[in-house]
């Protein structure tokens, strides 16, 4: 039972051109890469513990669509609010990734923050 918050946008240019330009956002974001397969179009990365959490598990998956779907979700299980920080981690990613690929995403959908 903890909270998410999950989004995707989809970009144009080539899949290897957006997985790339996804890892580095990731890491201008300043989150720790703990696992990346670019030719499977996934990353998993962590959010540092702060005054604001307990820190976050990010997942950022590149479908064959050049869709990219970001999910940021509290590491502690038993986070009922997270105030913002998750929407706020997927958000800054984003960020960067418009900001590296030099253009705006064609197509955006949201979802709101999730209990499980």
């Amino acid at each position: 039972m903890t909270v998410s918050y999950r989004y995707n946008m989809r970009f144009p240019g080539t899949r290897e051109q957006i997985n790339q330009a996804c890892l580095e956002a990731v890491r201008q974001s300043g989150f720790k890469i703990r696992e990346s397969d670019l030719a499977a179009g996934q990353i998993s990365a962590r959010a540092r513990v702060n005054f604001r959490s307990w820190g976050e598990n990010i997942h950022v998956y590149v479908d064959t669509e050049d869709r990219v779907d970001i999910t940021s979700k509290s590491r502690y299980p038993l986070t009922l609010v997270d105030w913002g920080k998750n929407r706020w981690n997927v958000e800054r990613i984003f960020t960067r990734l418009e900001s590296l690929l030099g253009r705006r995403p064609v197509a955006a959908r949201w979802e709101l923050a999730q209990r499980r």
